[in-house]
């Protein structure tokens, strides 16, 4: 028989070897947390990424996006419009992307920021939403 001391993770249950590679676990959980809840109160990516440490880097074209930043992503329900918008970051840095762009209704995606889909940000005022679907977001 052996002991087996492992160190869990307590915001998603991930066991670890060492204690120190279960709180940067723990930490990234709450930077996340905190870029989701400033990505809602409208800050840019630069921002939350200046504040939370997300990623290496925010891309140049995508420093000054935002939740209302809207991007056209044509093979998503052949929408040729700006439909989708960011709506949260995911623990491993992926960005959900949805949007309203035709025939299926609401669609979103997790992307990377480096996704050629995320290339052409267009302002809030250009968000396209599909008259057919009269849920709001």
């Amino acid at each position: 028989m052996e002991k087996v001391i492992k160190y869990r993770c307590s915001k998603c249950g991930e066991l670890f070897d060492i204690p120190e590679n279960a709180l940067a676990c723990e930490s990234r959980h709450k930077r996340i947390e905190k870029a989701n809840e400033m990505l809602d109160e409208g800050y840019t990516l630069k921002q939350i990424n200046d504040e939370c440490k997300i990623w290496n880097s925010v891309p140049e074209h995508l420093e000054n996006v935002n939740k209302d930043n809207c991007f056209k992503i044509s093979y998503w329900q052949c929408c040729d419009k700006p439909a989708y918008r960011i709506t949260s970051i995911f623990f491993d840095g992926r960005v959900n992307v949805r949007g309203c762009g035709s025939w299926s209704g609401y669609y979103g995606n997790q992307l990377r920021l480096d996704s050629r889909d995320l290339n052409n940000p267009r302002p809030k005022e250009e968000l396209f939403i599909d008259s057919r679907y009269t849920s709001r977001w």
